[in-house]
C-alpha cells in the first residue's frame, strides 16, 4: 500500500469527522489508500458512523483498505495518532486532522502534491504549513495534514506523548527529523491575510477543532503553555528559562548556572544576616537562592506559580522543601520560622506593605529587598507599589545595591550607569 491515511478523533462526528471522511472518499481512489481511523475516548455517535463505514468498504470488496481502532478512554492526539500509525502499512503515513475538508480536486490530487516534495530525497515531512519553532530553533511542519514517508517515520519514531494533550508534538518530531539529517518541506508558497493561511493546496482546516472546544478540553491555554515548557526545555534551554521569568518578572537560574552578581550578591548578604536554622523564602523563583545560604539551614521556598515550584524541585537543591502557595492569599498561614526572606517581592503585591507586618508575627528576622524609589512603569506592569523608601519601613535597617550587585550604607546615585538600586531591608525582634 503506498499511502496511509491516519485520521485522529474525538467526538464531533456530524461537526467534523463525517465532513472530514467524505471529502477522502469524494476526492481520493480508496482502493488506492489505506483509511485509519483512530477513535478514542467518543461518547456521541462516533461508532455509528464508523460502522456505517465499514459496510461502504465491505460493499466494494475494500475491507482491508479501512482499518478503525477504538480506545473507551480520551488518550490524546499524540496516543491516537501513534495508534493509527503502528497499524499503517503504507510508504507513506499522511496525517490528517478531523476538522479537515478536502476541496474540489481531481482524484488523488492532494496526495500527488504531497509526495512531490519527496523527489527531494532528503524530505522526511511534506506539510502545508511550515514554520520556524522558537521551542526547538528548528523548522516544523504543522500536522494537521502532512506526509511522511516510511524511511523518516522508522528512523524517527511516533510522536512524544508527553505532549498527550494541548500542542507541540509536531515541533518535536519535525525537530528530532531534522536532527536525524531529514528536512521539513512545504508544497507551495503560502500566505496569510491576517487571520488565517491561505495557498494552493485544496483543502480547509478549521484549526483547533477539538482543542478549543471546552466541553472536550478544559484548560487548553495551560496545557499548551506547559507543552511549550516541555519542548523549550528539550531544545532551547536558554528560551525555556525566558518562559519560566513570566516576561522577566522573576529571575531564573537553574542548577549549574552562573547566578548574576546582583542576585547571588543579595543572597550573600542574607546569609550573613540569617537568624537560626528554619528559613522561609517567599517567591522563590526556581530556589536558586538556596545554594548561597549557609548549610546547616532548613529551607523552605514558596512561591504563587506551581510550574516555577515543580522547576524548584526538579533541581534537587539538597534537603530545600518546596511548595506552591500564595502569600496573599486569605487562607494562607505562616508557621514559626527564624528568618523570612522576600526579596523583590512585596513591590509585586498591591497590599504589599500589609504583608510585611503580617510576616514579623512569624519570624525572629525578616530580609527584604525591594527598589528604591521606583517610578511608574520603570519595570512594568507587574509591580503594584512604586515610591517605596525606608519611610515605609518603620523598624527595619537599611543598605543598599546598586544596579551591577555593589552594597554599600549609602544610596549610590541614579546616573547612567546605575539606573536603579534596590533596598536591603533587615528587621530583627530579638
Amino acid at each position: 500500500m503506498k499511502y496511509s491515511i491516519v485520521v485522529p478523533t474525538y467526538n464531533n462526528c456530524q461537526k467534523y469527522l463525517k465532513p472530514c471522511i467524505e471529502s477522502i472518499l469524494k476526492y481520493t481512489d480508496i482502493a488506492k489508500i489505506e483509511l485509519v481511523i483512530s477513535a478514542n475516548g467518543c461518547t456521541d455517535d462516533t461508532i455509528t458512523y464508523l460502522d456505517y463505514l465499514k459496510s461502504y468498504f465491505n460493499h466494494f470488496g475494500l475491507s482491508k483498505n479501512l482499518i478503525v481502532l477504538w480506545n473507551d478512554e480520551p488518550i490524546g492526539f499524540a496516543g491516537a495518532t501513534n495508534a493509527g500509525i503502528l497499524r499503517s502499512n503504507g510508504d507513506y503515513v499522511v496525517l490528517l486532522n478531523n476538522d479537515t475538508v478536502l476541496l474540489d480536486q481531481q482524484k488523488n490530487q492532494w496526495l500527488e502534491i504531497l509526495e512531490k516534495q519527496f523527489i527531494n530525497e532528503k524530505c522526511g515531512v511534506s506539510c502545508i504549513i511550515k514554520s520556524k519553532s522558537i521551542e526547538t530553533n528548528k523548522n516544523f511542519g504543522v500536522f494537521f495534514c502532512v506526509m511522511i514517508s516510511k524511511k523518516c517515520m522508522d528512523t524517527v519514531g511516533l510522536l512524544d506523548e508527553q505532549f498527550n494533550v494541548g500542542g507541540c508534538e509536531d515541533m518535536d518530531f519535525c525537530a528530532r527529523a531534522e536532527i536525524s539529517g531529514f528536512e521539513i518541506c512545504e508544497v507551495f508558497e503560502k500566505l496569510y491575510d491576517g487571520k488565517q493561511f491561505t495557498g494552493g493546496f485544496p483543502i480547509y482546516h478549521v484549526g483547533e477543532g477539538t482543542m478549543h472546544d471546552p466541553d472536550l478540553v478544559q484548560d487548553w491555554e495551560n496545557k499548551f503553555k506547559l507543552n511549550c515548557l516541555k519542548l523549550a526545555k528539550k531544545y532551547n534551554r536558554e528560551y525555556y528559562k525566558f518562559l519560566l521569568s513570566n516576561n522577566f518578572e522573576r529571575a531564573i537560574f537553574l542548577k549549574g548556572d552562573k547566578v548574576f552578581e546582583r542576585e547571588s550578591t543579595r543572597y550573600e548578604w542574607a546569609a550573613k544576616n540569617i537568624i537560626g536554622n528554619d528559613v522561609l523564602e517567599i517567591g522563590c523563583s526556581t530556589g536558586y537562592g538556596c545554594q548561597f545560604l549557609p548549610k546547616n539551614v532548613q529551607y523552605t521556598g514558596i512561591d504563587y506559580d506551581p510550574i516555577i515550584v515543580k522547576v524548584a524541585k526538579e533541581q534537587e537543591w539538597g534537603s530545600a522543601l518546596f511548595a506552591s502557595l500564595d502569600v496573599n492569599d486569605i487562607s494562607f498561614s505562616l508557621s514559626e520560622f527564624d528568618t523570612i526572606i522576600a526579596f523583590e517581592v512585596i513591590e509585586h503585591l498591591d497590599n504589599g506593605l500589609d504583608i510585611v507586618e503580617k510576616l514579623k508575627k512569624h519570624c525572629k528576622r525578616l530580609l527584604i529587598t525591594v527598589p528604591h524609589l521606583e517610578p511608574f512603569g520603570f519595570w512594568g506592569h507587574h509591580h503594584k507599589l512604586h515610591g517605596l523608601s525606608e519611610k515605609d519601613f518603620p523598624g527595619f535597617e537599611f543598605e543598599y545595591i546598586d544596579e551591577h550587585g555593589a552594597i554599600s550604607k549609602e544610596l549610590r546615585p541614579i546616573s547612567d550607569s546605575n539606573k536603579c538600586n534596590l533596598m536591603l531591608c533587615r528587621w530583627s525582634n530579638v
